[in-house]
């Protein structure tokens, strides 16, 4: 169906706030423009007036955005590149025209990514992760079988190569060509322990194909433009993934689940996990999704222990919660516990473990 331009502006300027939170101001100010763009009937409006996704979870103002410097990282839009500085450039009181151009000029392409949701496979979460994935291992004192949901590009399976510099604490992995560094608050997680992984393996509806060099520039392009760290530790991500050959399986979240819920080796511990992916499914979906851990939970044993590790927002306000659920053995129940909150691209980790 289609959107009042009310229900669009409004759209845009929640996500620029977002942005503003997260330190994009330059896509803040721009979102903020093109909502006063909807609703004076601008060339914006002309072209977003028949998108019929769904305004909460589809977070069209990232599909857009995310096209456009997709567009200047690509060279195909000089005059954008100029103004970005993830491309070199300054951006200047000529920002505003330059987007409107730029629109103009690519909207076939920019239809495209209209269609496409967000995949932005942020890479920072792993160090939100890691302490999660060394109280599994030191709780179950077993290898890891890795099963990320809605991974994307499947960099986040990597998150055992990288080094972190974690405020005063330092863990270093395997292959530490990329090293992540975050705000820390609170004690150390596990830093002692050293996971071993059986295997990793991943879902997503549009999986990217890391081999692919458009689909590369496409998740590079989700990034923001300011945020050259965020685009340098992507960059090392896509480069250390594709060396070992990370695959993610093109596969519905439920569908894929509940097949590898069924066959659990023994003598691994299980890991399902996920990052702010729950918002795109529906209110069943989750509730679904929930039940299907919670029964295979009930049949784990200390042989065959389960996992679920979720970073995803809290039920109340916008901040977002690491939580580990564990079955060491289902006669005994689950071990629940909020490890963290952090900040969604993981510039800080509040740990509590």
């Amino acid at each position: 169906m289609k959107h009042s331009p009310a229900a669009l502006a409004a759209a845009f300027r929640r996500q620029a706030g977002y942005c503003a939170e997260l330190g994009s101001p330059l896509w803040a100010e721009a979102m903020g423009r093109v909502a006063a763009d909807i609703e004076a009937d601008g060339v914006f409006a002309q072209f977003l007036a028949d998108w019929g996704g769904d305004l909460e979870r589809g977070i069209l103002p990232l599909r857009l955005f995310g096209g456009l410097h997709f567009l200047a990282l690509g060279g195909e839009a000089p005059a954008l590149a100029a103004q970005l500085p993830s491309t070199g450039g300054r951006p200047d009181d000529r920002l505003w025209p330059v987007l409107c151009r730029t629109l103009a000029a690519n909207e076939p392409l920019l239809r495209r990514f209209l269609d496409h949701p967000p995949q932005t496979n942020e890479v920072g979460r792993s160090a939100i992760f890691l302490g999660g994935f060394l109280e599994i291992a030191a709780l179950s004192g077993l290898s890891l079988n890795l099963h990320e949901i809605g991974a994307s590009a499947g960099l986040n399976l990597c998150w055992d190569r990288f080094a972190y510099r974690l405020g005063p604490h330092r863990w270093v992995g395997s292959d530490p060509g990329l090293t992540l560094t975050a705000e820390w608050r609170g004690p150390a997680p596990r830093l002692d322990v050293q996971p071993v992984i059986a295997a990793r393996q991943a879902c997503d509806r549009r999986p990217v194909d890391l081999a692919d060099p458009e689909a590369r520039l496409r998740l590079q392009g989700y990034v923001w433009p300011e945020q050259l760290d965020r685009l340098a530790s992507l960059r090392a991500a896509i480069a250390l993934a594709s060396k070992i050959g990370v695959h993610v399986d093109a596969a519905d979240a439920l569908d894929w689940t509940a097949r590898k819920l069924a066959v659990r080796p023994g003598g691994q511990a299980m890991v399902i996990y996920h990052s702010i992916v729950l918002q795109y499914f529906d209110a069943a979906a989750r509730r679904d999704f929930a039940a299907m851990i919670e029964a295979a939970g009930a049949e784990a044993t200390a042989e065959r222990p389960l996992a679920w590790l979720s970073f995803e927002a809290a039920s109340s306000g916008d901040q977002f919660e690491l939580t580990l659920t564990y079955w060491p053995d289902g006669a005994q129940g689950p071990w629940r516990r909020r490890l963290a909150t952090a900040q969604a691209h993981g510039r800080w980790i509040e740990w509590f473990g």
